[in-house]
């Protein structure tokens, strides 16, 4: 070993204890930056995986369905409406379908399927009544049972009329005898 050897290391070390500070430096920016990063890209991954979790059901959705005035006393309309629905990660576009019968006293909002098996029935204009042609059910116009299997009147769908529109949240319920 050389006495220049031992000079070239005295320097070598001298320049490590001045630049020390400096790579800890850069070394801690590096570090930060791709924490950064990291957390720009994992935030919003996380944020879409945990959120459905926490957001819990949804309250009612009410559907604007139609307009009150439009609708004829006594002869029931087939109405329509589309609905958006946010489960989790997934949405789902749809077509909420109601019969609705205006009375003079009462509006009736009804779930468009026979409580026997489901089939879709019809309103029969020159009987004034609802059949459904799977089994012959009959219903009336306020979704009583006139005849055939069906075991119960027709469902409805709870509803609110504001602002001379109506509004229907597409749950059915079941009516008992």
């Amino acid at each position: 070993m050389s006495p220049l050897d031992g000079a070239d290391n005295a320097a070598v070390a001298a320049a490590e204890v001045e630049n020390g500070p400096r790579r800890r430096f850069l070394a801690r920016v590096f570090w930060f930056g791709l924490g950064l990063v990291t957390a720009g890209i994992a935030a919003p991954i996380l944020t879409y995986l945990i959120r459905p979790l926490f957001g819990g059901p949804q309250s009612r959705v009410w559907i604007r369905i139609g307009k009150v005035d439009d609708l004829p006393l006594n002869v029931p309309q087939r109405l329509a409406a589309a609905r958006r629905v946010v489960e989790g990660w997934e949405t789902v576009d749809s077509q909420v379908t109601a019969w609705v019968a205006r009375l003079p006293d009462k509006i009736y909002v009804f779930d468009p399927h026979c409580t026997h098996l489901g089939c879709a029935y019809r309103w029969d204009q020159q009987s004034k009544e609802f059949v459904c042609p799977c089994h012959s059910g009959v219903f009336s116009l306020t979704g009583k049972v006139i005849s055939g299997p069906p075991p119960r009147p027709l469902d409805v769908y709870a509803h609110e009329v504001r602002d001379g529109f109506l509004y229907v949240d597409p749950v059915p319920i079941k009516q008992v005898v």
